[in-house]
């Protein structure tokens, strides 16, 4: 009798499972449809990624073995190349190596070129940041002040990690020009700031101590020397009898 019942459950069972089938086989067929297809997707996708990654690194390592060769035209115009090219994070260190290789040679240039990447909003900040550190030092190799100060002083005033290495170089670069109220100030900042690295202090009390060397050994006027005496006119002579 058992068996019956058993055998009845299970017909009841198959019916049931029989009818969720009918019922939802159309979604369950598309839904593993559309996952094979995700997958199969996703899979190409990534080889596609990894190939134009793979690619992108051999362009990049070929425009750095002309760079490493002294070929710096060369070697800038395949920065360039792989920049335009390239997917976003190698065209991005390619825009940087391209303007080192400029640097080299039309400082102008190297100039524009980090000040583009600089100002690129599509970068990310810290990018940004050593793109306005180096057109600071480009800046300051053309001797111009002015544009130097322009580009690191941004990163003085920002909380970024440049911002101590800004001012250290400000601060050199004014002591250099003779400058020394404005290197007083600057050093003075990095001495103060208890935040600043601890071998940056250091240098900044060894450059305090050049400063100081510097203005006690300018020279001075010197007061004119007094004139000497003229020479008492000669005594008559006397004639002995």
């Amino acid at each position: 009798m058992s068996d019956i019942f058993r055998e009845v459950d299970e017909d009841v069972r198959r019916d049931q499972a029989a009818n969720l089938w009918k019922r939802y086989r159309t979604p369950v067929i598309v839904a593993a449809a559309l996952i094979v297809a995700g997958t199969a997707a996703w899979s190409f996708y990534e080889n596609k990624r990894l190939e134009a990654a793979f690619a992108a690194n051999q362009r990049y390592g070929a425009a750095a073995e002309l760079a490493a060769a002294g070929k710096s035209a060369e070697a800038a115009a395949a920065f360039e190349a792989v920049a335009k090219e390239t997917p976003k994070g190698y065209a991005t260190l390619a825009r940087l190596r391209a303007a080192e290789e400029l640097a080299k040679s039309d400082k102008e240039k190297a100039l524009a070129a980090f000040d583009a990447v600089a100002q690129d909003k599509s970068v990310d900040r810290l990018t940004q940041e050593v793109a306005k550190l180096r057109a600071g030092l480009v800046a300051l190799e053309q001797g111009d002040r002015s544009k130097m100060v322009d580009r690191l002083g941004e990163l003085v005033t920002s909380d970024g990690p440049f911002r101590y290495t800004a001012q250290e170089l400000i601060g050199l670069d004014a002591l250099n020009d003779g400058d020394f109220d404005e290197a007083q100030r600057v050093f003075k900042l990095l001495l103060d700031n208890l935040d600043a690295p601890h071998a940056m202090r250091q240098r900044a009390s060894a450059y305090q101590a050049l400063l100081n060397a510097a203005r006690g050994g300018k020279p001075t006027p010197s007061a004119p020397a007094p004139a000497a005496p003229a020479p008492a006119p000669d005594a008559p002579a006397v004639e002995v009898k």
